[in-house]
């Protein structure tokens, strides 16, 4: 029988046009992690969330659902300012390393990070966009 992280990694690229998907063992059963898809753009954070939560309502029992916890949602660009390059387009391989180690703590304190400054990526994108 397939894992939760497996099952869960599957119903995510059957769903979205991912770019990326990482997602780790957050102890005790549970399943964190990220989504990168252009399917994001143009919708806020909690449009996002809700798509997810109603996919994963269409394939996991209510005990399964509640093992998954966070799945942060991002696009594309914002993963490029993010995490790739800073506003200035200089490329920042120490934080990309640091978001995508496989140490918990580490990905989910960067997350939260992120999605404090949400406005500021609002504004990061829109300047990115007008290039």
């Amino acid at each position: 029988m397939a894992t939760l992280i497996e099952r869960v990694q599957k119903v995510l690229e059957e769903e979205f046009s991912c770019k990326e998907i990482l997602l780790e063992s957050a102890g005790r059963g549970k399943v964190d992690g990220w989504i990168i898809s252009k399917s994001f753009d143009g919708l806020s954070g909690l449009e996002r969330q809700q798509k997810i939560h109603r996919l994963f309502g269409q394939y996991f029992n209510e005990k399964d659902r509640r093992r998954i916890l966070t799945i942060f949602t991002i696009t594309p660009l914002e993963k490029k300012i993010l995490i790739d390059e800073d506003a200035n387009g200089v490329e920042m391989p120490s934080m990309k390393k640091a978001l995508f180690t496989s140490k918990r703590t580490t990905t989910t304190r960067r997350a939260h990070d992120g999605v404090r400054n949400k406005q500021s990526l609002i504004g990061l994108s829109a300047r990115a966009e007008r290039g």
